[in-house]
């Protein structure tokens, strides 16, 4: 009978870590800023705005398609700037497992790539494919 093979953690190079890190670190305070700053922005154009008005006028409605979301960003609109928040704060975890995938890939980890493939999928399925149909 021969000793059982020991089983090493998946590894990651040494700057893999940290470049994981700073993306979710950059993203989140970029997504933090730009909702603020448009909230803020927003409320001080809207000064009798309420959540319940807010709610019933979905505001970011106009920005959710990429040319409406130019023309409002260009146009200084604080819905189209609350928006590009939101889409920042909705990529940063898909940058990361990407990164995710992209070092486990680099470090000959076959097994932690293809999970992170699938977590990049039901990621993708859940935000395009599934959340439409919540209400």
């Amino acid at each position: 009978m021969s000793a059982p093979v020991p089983r090493h953690p998946p590894r990651l190079s040494a700057e893999a870590r940290p470049r994981m890190t700073l993306i979710l670190r950059v993203g989140l305070l970029a997504a933090l800023v730009l909702l603020v700053t448009s909230l803020v922005a927003y409320l001080l154009e809207h000064p009798g705005a309420t959540s319940a008005s807010a709610l019933a006028n979905n505001p970011i409605l106009h920005y959710l398609n990429l040319p409406g979301l130019a023309a409002g960003l260009a146009g200084g609109h604080p819905e189209a700037w609350m928006t590009l928040g939101l889409l920042v704060l909705l990529a940063t975890p898909l940058v990361r497992v990407l990164t995710g995938t992209y070092f486990f890939h680099q470090d000959g980890e076959r097994t932690m790539t293809a999970i992170t493939v699938v977590v990049f999928v039901l990621l993708l399925v859940g935000i395009l494919v599934i959340g439409p149909f919540l209400p």
